[in-house]
């Protein structure tokens, strides 16, 4: 399972802010899996986002990267 509050022990008001544009069909779904695992819609990308990076690097794409 991923942890996701509060990332690395920093609150959410000096974690940095990413913003995203989703076209709304995406928007839609991300709000409503949101409403039904009780999150606000910040913490739904947060845990979509870590999942993400999770498969990627079990996957061995941080692995070889010069770019961190």
């Amino acid at each position: 399972m991923v942890n996701t509050l509060p990332p690395n022990n920093v609150s959410p008001a000096k974690s940095p802010r990413v913003a995203f544009y989703p076209p709304p069909e995406i928007k839609e779904k991300l709000e409503k899996l949101a409403s039904l695992e009780r999150r606000s819609i910040s913490q739904m990308a947060l845990l979509l986002v870590e999942e993400g990076l999770e498969r990627a690097q079990k996957e061995g794409k941080f692995n070889e990267s010069k770019h961190d």
